[in-house]
């Protein structure tokens, strides 16, 4: 899998981010996802190599315009590219209303199908490259999380047993990590006596505005988090209204207490716009979290 981040700000874009949207591109598949789609999204699209004519499926965490305003131009865009692949979004309650209303009043019509479908909480959706479970999470407004769960993988090539069976390195061996039995000297060989045990799925969870990080357990063990760290702590607590976001010193407790392989910072306030303020957002995480760390960019990848 491979995360293309094309947004990365709190609330409002500054200079340098975007506000809140990430792709997911699955292995050996054309097509790809979309999580989130604030303001300006289809820009930052224009600048990656995504292709809107090839994008399947969007799923909005919640309602708030930094995570969704851009879906209306995005929608107009992938009709006037003359798109007839079907496109389906998932999100919270209230995500149709809105889709319709604004369709409707602005005489939008697409050439493709638009199949919009909402999330009632806790449920686990099954799609061709993953099963996505969707996790319910605290906010000012609904908001969920979605975990990506690859299905198992077949284990590793063993070459020194096959040289054992007498299987000459070359076209066979191909053909065994591809799944296929083949015949040596008459002796049939299948791909398990030639494969170490099998590998479980790979783990990536996607969250939404939240100030509960340690929800996430339940989707646990994570390979990766792509989680808010909208927050320093100090500048937190000096709020005078306080925001259900998560701070860095959360997220780096959260994080550890979870087990997350590599957690991914994102979702950054605007008032954080240098080097310094970053260094000092890593900083904050590292007091409790050992793990890898990634502190997102816009048009940044990550492979898994």
């Amino acid at each position: 899998m491979e995360l293309i981040f094309l947004g990365t700000s709190a609330g409002v874009p500054t200079r340098e981010r975007n506000v809140s949207a990430v792709a997911l591109r699955p292995e050996q598949r054309r097509g790809w996802y979309l999580f989130d789609c604030g303001e300006g999204t289809q820009h930052r699209i224009l600048r990656s190599e995504l292709s809107l004519y090839r994008l399947e499926k969007i799923f909005v965490t919640h309602l708030h315009g930094d995570h969704i305003y851009g879906i209306f131009g995005l929608l107009a865009s992938r009709g006037m590219l003359m798109a007839d692949s079907p496109l389906e979004i998932y999100g919270p309650p209230g995500l149709r209303e809105l889709l319709e209303v604004v369709l409707r009043i602005s005489r939008l019509r697409l050439p493709f199908e638009l199949a919009v479908r909402e999330l009632k909480g806790e449920e686990r959706l099954e799609f061709e490259a993953f099963s996505l479970r969707v996790l319910p999470l605290s906010h000012s407004i609904t908001s969920y999380g979605y975990c990506c769960i690859e299905p198992e993988r077949s284990g590793h090539f063993l070459p020194e047993r096959a040289r054992g069976l007498g299987i000459p390195e070359g076209p066979l061996w191909g053909r065994l990590k591809g799944g296929e039995p083949v015949t040596v000297e008459g002796k049939a060989i299948t791909p398990e006596m030639v494969m170490g045990p099998s590998r479980p799925g790979r783990r990536i969870a996607i969250a939404g505005d939240n100030d509960r990080p340690e929800l996430f357990a339940s989707c646990a063990p994570l390979d990766m988090l792509v989680h808010e760290a909208t927050y320093l702590q100090e500048d937190f607590d000096r709020l005078p209204r306080k925001f259900k976001h998560t701070t860095a010193l959360q997220l780096g407790k959260a994080a550890s207490s979870i087990g997350v392989r590599h957690l991914v910072a994102t979702h950054f306030s605007p008032r954080y716009d240098t080097q310094g303020d970053l260094r000092r957002i890593e900083k904050e995480i590292r007091e409790n979290y050992e793990g890898k760390l990634t502190l997102a960019e816009d048009l940044m990848k990550l492979k898994l």
